[in-house]
Order: C-alpha cells, then sequence, then structure tokens
C-alpha cells in the first residue's frame, strides 16, 4: 500500500521511480550527528525507535545525534500499518536498511569540509489560504559536504517545505515524487556525491502544478502527473545547484544535537466521551444524509475514499465538500477515540535541536505549518534557522494555538486532524528554545 492519500484503497501496482534512503554522519573532536533521510510519507515512531535502537549498540552514538526524517512523498510505500496489504514484510524491511544505512555511513567516513548556503523558489502555494495571502517559506537551505582532500562533493543536505503531491492519487505506483526528481538531478551534476532531502514547514503548502483547491477537497489532488514531478523536482534542484557553485566550505565545523521527549496530550483527550459521542453522531448525520444510512458498510474500512468518490462524482460546492469531508474526519477520528473507553494517555513527543555549521535545525515529529517555521526563525538563528518536519516520529498535523483560536478551526483540515492539543506546538517551540545554547 501507499501512504498519503486516502483514496486509494488497493495496492501499488509498480514502480515509477525508485525510493531511497541516505545518510551522513558526521563529527568532529567533540561531537557527531547521523541524519538518514527516506523518501517516504513519515517515520512513524515503531520504524525509528528500532532503528536507533540497533544504531546506538553498534556504535558510540547516543539517541540525542541520531534524526531519521521523511520527505513526505504521497506516492510512497506505507512505512507501517499491520492491516494494510503488504505492510508488515516492508517495515521490517524498511527498519533493516535504514538501520544498514546509517551504519554504513559512518564505516564510510572521511575528513571532510562544510558549508552552506540559502536558495529561494517561486513554486509553492498556500492551500490553507488559498494564496490570499500566499505563506509561504521560499527558502531553500543548502548544506555542502566536500573531500577535504580533493573537494569532491560527498553530501548535499536540501530542504524545501512542500508536499510532495504532485503525482495526485490516482496514481498507483510507487514514486519519491519531485524530491526524488530533485535529487537524482542535483547527483547527476555532483557525480558520487549524495542528495538528500528533508522537508521543512510543508503542512499548508503544495506546489504550484496542483489546482487551487482547499486541503480537503479530492478534486485538487486529481490528474497530477510525471511531468509535474519533473517541474517542481528540477526547479528545485537548478536553484540548489547554483547555491552549491557559492558554498565556501571549511573544516572547522560546528556541530551539537539534544533531544527531548514531552509528555502533551493528544488533540481529542479533551472531549469526554458524552461530548465525543454528541460530536460523532452529528457527524455521522451529515454522512448519512450524504452518502446514505448504509455509508460504514460501504465505506467497507475506506470511508475517506468514499466520501471523495461522492464530492467528485456530484462535483458538489465547496460548502458542500467541506461539510462531508470534515464529517469524515470527525468520524474516523471520534469512532477511534470513544472504541478506547477511557481519557486518552499523554503521548511522548520526541523533539530535537541540530546545528550543523551555522544552520540552526528544530525537527519536529508530524508536519508543520509555515507559521510554526517563522516562529522558529524568530527564536533561532533567523535566516539560517529551519523546521524539519516528519522527523523520529509522526503526530500528524502540527499547527499553532493561534490555528485553533481562529472561528473556522474545526472547519480546517490541518486543526482537525492535528494529533496534539492547540498548545503542544507552542509548548514544543518553548522547549526548543530553550535547548538552543546547548547546540551552540
Amino acid at each position: 500500500m501507499l501512504g498519503g492519500f486516502g483514496q486509494r484503497t488497493t495496492p501499488s501496482e509498480g514502480v515509477l521511480d525508485i525510493v531511497e534512503a541516505k545518510a551522513l554522519w558526521i563529527a568532529n573532536a567533540h561531537r557527531q550527528v547521523l541524519v538518514i533521510t527516506a523518501d517516504l510519507i513519515a517515520i512513524p515512531h515503531q520504524v525509528s525507535q528500532p532503528v536507533v535502537d540497533a544504531i546506538t549498540a553498534a556504535t558510540t552514538l547516543t539517541a540525542d545525534q541520531i534524526v531519521i526524517c521523511a520527505s513526505h512523498s504521497h506516492s510512497a510505500p506505507l512505512p507501517f500499518g499491520p492491516a494494510a496489504s503488504g505492510v508488515s514484510a516492508y517495515t521490517e524491511l524498511l527498519i533493516d536498511r535504514l538501520v544498514e544505512v546509517g551504519l554504513a555511513a559512518r564505516a564510510a567516513a572521511v575528513a571532510c569540509t562544510v558549508g552552506s548556503g540559502i536558495g529561494e523558489i517561486d513554486v509553492l502555494f498556500n492551500r490553507r489560504t488559498r494564496g490570499n495571502p500566499d505563506v509561504v517559506d521560499r527558502r531553500v537551505p543548502v548544506l555542502a559536504v566536500r573531500a577535504a582532500l580533493d573537494g569532491r562533493s560527498l553530501a548535499v543536505l536540501f530542504g524545501v517545505g512542500c508536499h510532495p503531491v504532485t503525482l495526485g492519487w490516482e496514481n498507483n505506483l510507487i514514486s519519491a515524487d519531485f524530491p526524488g526528481v530533485a535529487q537524482r538531478a542535483i547527483e547527476a551534476v555532483v557525480g558520487e556525491g549524495v542528495a538528500m532531502f528533508v522537508n521543512t514547514t510543508e503542512a499548508n503548502v503544495i506546489p504550484v502544478t496542483s489546482p487551487n483547491c482547499d486541503a480537503l477537497d479530492p478534486r485538487g489532488y486529481r490528474h497530477g502527473s510525471a511531468a509535474d514531478a519533473e517541474t517542481i523536482g528540477r526547479t528545485v534542484a537548478d536553484e540548489v545547484l547554483r547555491v552549491l557553485g557559492e558554498i565556501e566550505t571549511t573544516s572547522e565545523v560546528a556541530l551539537g544535537s539534544v533531544r527531548r521527549t514531552l509528555q502533551l496530550d493528544s488533540n481529542n483527550a479533551a472531549f469526554d466521551l458524552p461530548t465525543a459521542q454528541a460530536r460523532l453522531d452529528r457527524a455521522d448525520g451529515v454522512l448519512t444524509a450524504r452518502l446514505g444510512d448504509d455509508f460504514v458498510d460501504r465505506a467497507n474500512g475506506h470511508l475517506w475514499a468514499l466520501a471523495s468518490e461522492h464530492v467528485v462524482e456530484t462535483d458538489c460546492s465547496e460548502e458542500e465538500m467541506r461539510e462531508v469531508m470534515i464529517a469524515c474526519c470527525e468520524h474516523l477520528g471520534l469512532t477511534a477515540r470513544i472504541a478506547r473507553g477511557r481519557a486518552l494517555d499523554p503521548v511522548d513527543v520526541p523533539i530535537q535541536v541540530l546545528r550543523i555549521h551555522d544552520l540552526e535545525l528544530l525537527a519536529l515529529p508530524g508536519e508543520p505549518l509555515v507559521e510554526v517555521g517563522r516562529e522558529w526563525s524568530a527564536r533561532a538563528n533567523g535566516d539560517r534557522a529551519f523546521v524539519i518536519g516528519l522527523a523520529n516520529a509522526h503526530h500528524r498535523y502540527l499547527p499553532l494555538r493561534e490555528h485553533f483560536e481562529l472561528d473556522d478551526a474545526r472547519r480546517q483540515y490541518d486543526t482537525v486532524t492535528a494529533g496534539l492539543e492547540p498548545s503542544a506546538v507552542d509548548r514544543m517551540l518553548d522547549e526548543a528554545a530553550s535547548m538552543l545554547p546547548l547546540v551552540r
């Protein structure tokens, strides 16, 4: 099964392009950091924890020195989900490969120089605001790692804040989407060095090749193509290569990494069972009116696909679309909440602050909105501070408290489906700011 689009109901049908895992191990006289990237929808803790356990057992690395992050490709294999077709076997393979690539990077290390630069692209679109205003982060951080002996490229780590959804949900072939295109294009120019992609604040951002539709609207992710992936990926690669040509590297490399775990409440934890049931009843009333009173049986475990089919086939208005898709979100979330039958326990949420050269990076376990990145830049090293999303675990969307306080918060995808309670991300930012002195 592919991850990222609930409209899919069948396993993948082949491979459009390969998905890869890559690793960069970098150390100075006092500290070391291992960065692992993967062309996947997310890195759930069921994957990251055994990888960290195996690497720390085999090396001198500690857990706070390892970051594992996903590109968020919506056409990559689902990394975890025992009930989904073929996923359990893939999870086992994936864990082995992530450990393998992490250990290989450390074993293959040579003396290096490091430098960084910041580029800018203009292929992004804020789907939450529908471009008015177009709140995006056009910055592209670029880290260059070169061999000290001859200057050849060893690694290029770069980031963009954008959903890899150019192929859309009708695609059922495995693909790394535009990050894969960008990585391959960069590697073709730099030679043997690996290009590694991290996604920054992508939660409310899509590529300009996507239709101008609300985040909830399934019509916004149809008719995508490999040509769209090429367009966005090549644009990113061209800018990364331009920045690389301007970067001067040095053997004096600042390094630091600190990781802490916060215990935070889930988004629906505040709902007592009567409140949750009342909300579920209202949502089910909407779904019954739109989809029929047998909607649960007809969905057969794929309610998002059934609701999307209704929106597409009836070509309903945006207001009608929002009503049925929000009801779908609430049914899925609240049914699970009620089934537990008790108050939800707080969940462990890892946050990690890293410094590599002059880049100050905040790794968060989910999909941060653009505004989260702006808050981090204000608290850290300005234009050299970035959030890396989809890192170490996955707690779905990560909005700020201010997003939950908006009048339409219960009708917006990224707040209704947020994984954590409204103040969670603000608390993460406060904690991360207190960790900054430890990496400087």
